[in-house]
């Protein structure tokens, strides 16, 4: 008789078979872009191989040309940004992906080339004009009207249908709001009217969010790109597992360092999980874990590397743009959380490893330190990313320079050199991981777009407001719903736009910071990817683990626990955002790690022994009170803790005195 996991698993094959076509959207990037295997093709396929292998090397190309000899106006880097992304886009993600590419991709790409190109041709009379006052010409309503046609068609291909849902609803309230009742309700825009306001002025399409991906995205992805190639992911997967190999549930404990590591390098969760947990997901499933907890712990800490500086995902960028502040500012204010989250799951995999009596794995089947110590000067340019930025350049400049570093220092290792050929392929590699991020910004255009056209914004902070009774923990709960609702299927830069759009305003209107507000958003828009019923990263690592998708995602979602609460707490006392007094930030740090390994061991139910549920509660709650800035709240939450600890471990000792006796 099948194992009732066995039957979940099975029950679960359709959901698993979203989370991998999820999951190849977000990898098609990853695609081969070896020039030798495209010239193998014949016929059509050949052709388009072709031009999407140059395609995509001249998107990349352009981007490092602008970044390092300096960028057009914005009503020509934007639209020039979207031609390469939407006409490629077509082809990279076709009609049938078992057919591959059609000759009605390549006219869509076709059209979509010419759509996007017109904005950019026409940049001086557009930047010109008045929006919704001067008269589109015919061409430009032609080109307008594709355009989001196109756009729409794409996000369905690109994204999936949640951001498609969301993008229409949106559409068709700019269309129809004039017949919604109450707060939402407005005039109501015509065709011409929209089609005007979000595909010729910088709050649609071309948008804030377009803006990120043409600029620090883009450069970011290079960057990405090469450090990956050039050994650099090699030598942290390495550098973990001779760090942490040989303890106690040693291979988890490895997939939580090489996914923190590599998550800096990747931007993906769904690509940490393929990335790392092809080879830590087998480890632990050997070395005694159960295939959901294994494939949760890669999905949890895959999904963290969003949160890890100094090169956090896509979405940072874009919060730094929105914000006005350094991107090294939003570095710094994530540290704390991002050890926080970390620690936490590290401390987790180690008292379940405890619970089930596990080992680490021997030390000759693990690299040697001292062996990876040699080839430590592969991680330089991460070094000379931080340098350049700390000297006062742009982070997009400092990414050029660090993927040129990256070029240099694989010249130091055989395997890993990157010559002329290699260059290539590497570049074309990164215009292709370019696409999705850019078509996803595309259809958060729209949303920005409605939103500014409609005034929508400030009427939904209202409806927050009224609807919490101007409660702050029951607004931060409705926002943090939203948030998990907008990231579900969706990438993180996408989830945080909508919900900082829309969600934002209602907490500034209820006094919270600024950049507490948008961490707040972000926190939530990251942690959606383990979250089910839709859950990419969580889907891929069941589907790496042989598991069952609904429990890998709620086990990962426990796991990521810490993330639900470190939240709430900041957004009362930044000092978790290291925002304030040093001596009240370093008060912060060391009381919440505390409460950290208390939460861990409440979730986990094993402190020094297994322990009760009551006991279990008395740690989450004496944790949470650890967590909470402030010095009574410390005070009190150290007593429950360190009694709680205290009767765990005589009564530990108990139980081992009478197992020997």
């Amino acid at each position: 008789m099948a194992s009732s996991e066995q039957k979940d698993a099975t029950g679960a094959s359709t959901k698993v078979n979203l989370a991998r076509s999820a999951v190849e959207k977000e990898l098609a990037g990853e695609a081969s872009n070896d020039f030798g295997e495209v010239a193998g093709q014949q016929g059509f396929a050949r052709l388009v191989q072709y031009l999407i292998f140059f395609g995509c090397l001249l998107f990349a190309g352009y981007h490092c040309v602008t970044t390092i000899f300096g960028m057009p106006v914005a009503y020509v880097h934007r639209p020039i940004h979207v031609m390469f992304a939407a006409s490629l886009a077509f082809l990279v993600y076709p009609s049938s992906k078992k057919r591959g590419p059609a000759p009605l991709d390549l006219v869509l790409a076709l059209m979509a080339l010419a759509a996007f190109a017109l904005p950019a041709i026409q940049a001086d009379q557009i930047a010109e004009r008045l929006v919704m006052v001067d008269d589109l010409t015919l061409g430009q309503t032609i080109s307008g009207i594709t355009a989001l046609v196109l756009v729409l068609v794409l996000i369905q291909r690109v994204v999936g249908m949640s951001l498609l849902v969301v993008c229409l609803l949106f559409l068709a309230y700019a269309f129809w709001g004039a017949h919604i009742p109450g707060m939402l309700a407005h005039k109501g825009f015509s065709w011409n009217e929209v089609v005007d306001y979000l595909g010729f002025g910088l709050e649609g399409l071309y948008s804030s969010a377009i803006g990120v991906s043409a600029t620090y995205i883009a450069a970011f992805i290079v960057f990405g790109t090469f450090l990956e190639r050039c050994g650099a992911g090699d030598v942290l997967m390495d550098l973990g597992r001779a760090l942490t190999g040989h303890y106690r549930g040693g291979p988890a404990k490895i997939a939580v360092i090489t996914s923190a590591f590599f998550g800096t390098i990747s931007g993906s969760a769904a690509a940490n999980v393929y990335a790392t947990g092809a080879f830590t997901i087998p480890m632990m499933k050997k070395a005694g874990y159960k295939p959901t907890f294994a494939g949760a712990v890669e999905a949890a800490a895959s999904t963290g590397g969003q949160i890890m500086p100094p090169v956090m995902g896509a979405a940072a960028f874009l919060m730094a743009d929105t914000l006005g502040i350094p991107y090294l500012e939003v570095c710094k204010a994530a540290v704390i959380p991002a050890f926080l989250y970390f620690f936490s799951i590290l401390m987790m995999v180690d008292f379940e490893a405890a619970k089930l009596g596990l080992v680490g794995v021997p030390k000759e089947e693990l690299p040697r330190m001292k062996d990876v110590v040699k080839r430590l000067y592969l991680l330089l340019p991460i070094v000379a990313l931080l340098v350049i930025m700390m000297l006062g350049y742009t982070p997009f400049r400092a990414a050029m320079a660090a993927a040129a570093a990256a070029v240099v220092v694989s010249w130091g290792d055989k395997k890993f050199a990157i010559g002329p050929r290699r260059f290539v392929e590497i570049l074309s590699t990164a215009g292709r991981r370019m696409i999705l991020i850019a078509v996803a910004c595309l259809g958060a255009g729209i949303v920005i777009g409605v939103v500014s056209l409609t005034g929508v914004g400030l009427n939904l902070a209202s409806v927050v407001i009224s609807i919490s009774g101007g409660s702050t923990i029951v607004a931060l709960i409705l926002i943090m719903l939203a948030s998990l609702l907008m990231g579900m299927g969706t990438p993180t830069t996408v989830a945080y736009v909508l919900v900082a759009t829309l969600g934002v305003p209602a907490l500034r209107e209820l006094g919270f910071s600024v950049l507490s507000s948008h961490f707040f958003v972000f926190y939530f828009g990251v942690i959606s990817m383990v979250t089910p019923p839709v859950a990419v990263a969580a889907y891929a690592g069941a589907e790496v683990a042989g598991a069952s998708m609904m429990r890998t995602g709620l086990i990962a979602s426990r796991l990521c626990s810490v993330a639900f609460i470190v939240p709430f707490f900041f957004m009362y006392d930044p000092a978790l955002l290291m925002q304030g007094e040093w001596q009240n930030i370093l008060q912060v740090f060391v009381t919440a790690t505390i409460g950290t390994v208390a939460l861990a061991g409440g979730m986990e139910r094993w402190f020094f022994r297994p322990i009760p549920l009551p006991v279990a509660l008395l740690l989450i709650v004496g944790a949470c009170l650890l967590i909470i800035p402030g010095s009574i709240t410390d005070m009190i939450g150290l007593g429950i803790v360190f009694v709680t600890g205290a009767y765990c471990k005589m009564s530990s000792k108990a139980v081992q005195a009478r197992a020997v006796a």
